[in-house]
């Protein structure tokens, strides 16, 4: 890149970039766009006053080129616009988002692309944990930001119901962590952020949810409730692998805090055959087999057959609701825990 020393530190400066990653800015930036950003670090800026003076603005003469150049750097999470209509730098963690779903994750070395996970974790970590000390203190969840919590499916579509536009989004967690090779366009978004989405039906939406929980994808609904009373947020559909909810929880000491825990599953074992779905299924292992092997009676043939019977751990269980799903007998019941309330499910009328 054709950037000074100085220009390349002022540049992560502005953006936060971390120093591992200097060496590998050419996978993230062109030269016109650290130009532009060079030129909005004193302050936000109108596009006239970009036109008139960012040098790189006479690659656009016409306003109309200019303005489409600005609006794809605010896509790709290098720029972002103000509501006044003034533009200034992002966040890295922006463009490290945008990146990762739509463009080069795989331009990086394995080693750097585990480094930029564990930075963007810690920064994930330290910006709920504020949050997470509220709930482990048993203090009241602000409705206004988003907390998030594994809802069952008929929630999720009550959810989508509610909502005035669907987005469809990849799934960061998962393009960013790549442990699974589950899905990854089964994010359901209540707003467009940078406008990168894909605007989606209703039914669609429900259609994706349900998809998603048949592969054994949890459903965590991240809900906040606007001040005109609006569903804001998304439905992830989350493998225990890859969410970034689910690794804070591993680092934080904060199981069934986030995301939380609304249910518990109700193991029928009168109605259960043992037929083991419901231990693949959970992603928490709450269900496993038995060492003891159990004689079946005598079917049709006069043949005996064995089983294995299935074990459930109530204090594993997260409340995810994917064991229900999936039992072929109806022998698990999704059991709420009535001390837990959420803002959405009174604006639902749920509760």
């Amino acid at each position: 890149m054709q950037f000074s020393k100085n220009e390349i530190n002022r540049l992560r400066e502005i953006l936060s970039v971390p120093d591992f990653m200097e060496a590998w800015l050419d996978r993230f930036f062109t030269e016109e766009e650290i130009s532009l950003v060079l030129s909005l670090a004193e302050k936000p800026l109108e596009i006239e006053e970009i036109a008139a003076s960012w040098t790189g603005a006479e690659h656009y003469r016409e306003p109309n080129r200019l303005r489409e150049f600005l609006d794809r750097s605010c896509r790709r999470g290098i720029i972002g616009r103000r509501e006044d209509g003034r533009f200034q730098p992002a966040d890295f963690h922006e463009r490290f988002d945008n990146w990762a779903l739509f463009e080069g994750w795989m331009d990086l070395p394995g080693e750097v692309q585990s480094e930029l996970n564990a930075w963007e974790i810690a920064d994930y970590c330290r910006g709920h944990a504020d949050q997470i000390q509220t709930l482990k203190n048993g203090g009241n969840r602000d409705p206004s930001l988003t907390w998030p919590e594994y809802v069952l499916l008929p929630e999720a579509e009550a959810l989508i119901d509610t909502a005035d536009r669907i987005y469809l989004w990849p799934c960061n967690c998962r393009m960013m962590m790549g442990r699974c090779r589950k899905d990854v366009y089964t994010c359901i978004r209540f707003a467009n952020h940078r406008n990168a989405g894909w605007e989606i039906s209703k039914s669609r939406a429900k259609q994706i949810v349900n998809q998603a929980n048949q592969q054994g994808l949890m459903q965590n609904a991240e809900i906040a409730i606007k001040p005109d009373g609006a569903i804001d947020g998304a439905i992830c559909n989350c493998c225990a692998d890859c969410c970034y909810p689910h690794q804070l929880a591993a680092q934080m000491d904060a199981a069934g805090l986030w995301p939380l825990t609304r249910y518990v599953a109700d193991h029928q074992e009168a109605c259960c055959t043992g037929c083991g779905r419901c231990v693949k299924r959970c992603p928490f292992k709450a269900f496993e087999f038995e060492d003891a092997v159990i004689a079946r009676q005598p079917d049709a043939m006069g043949q005996k057959k064995e089983k294995r019977s299935v074990r459930f751990d109530r204090h594993l269980c997260r409340g995810c609701g994917v064991c229900s799903t999936g039992c072929p007998e109806n022998a698990i019941e999704m059991i709420r825990l009535d001390q837990v309330e959420s803002a959405w499910e009174k604006r639902l009328g749920l509760i």
